[in-house]
């Protein structure tokens, strides 16, 4: 009687074992896609409207993207030049790139 006992104590912690496995794996999967709602889309934050383009140009200088030596044309340039990367950032967001 008592090896009985043992024995069920035995198969019943293996399947608990097993059960617990199982469900932590199924959490896993329904973290990453769930297939009601499909899978999560990236938090894309669209940059706010440049206003006045010349608010960057003290940033840049400090980057060192505009030097002393460029004109106005060059600075401008550049200006935009790191506007549209960053809208070219908002987009590939937006496309899940």
């Amino acid at each position: 009687m008592r090896l009985y006992q043992l024995l069920a104590c035995a198969l019943l912690s293996i399947s608990l074992v097993g059960c617990k496995e199982q469900s932590q794996a199924e959490s896993d999967s329904d973290s990453q896609f769930n297939p009601h709602k499909g899978p999560v889309p990236p938090i894309c934050s669209a940059p706010p409207p440049v206003k006045d383009i010349w608010v960057l140009e003290p940033m840049l200088i400090e980057k060192g993207l505009i030097t002393e030596d460029m004109d106005k044309k060059q600075r401008e340039a550049v200006i935009r030049e790191y506007i549209n990367k960053k809208n070219s950032v908002y987009e590939n967001c937006l496309k899940g790139k």
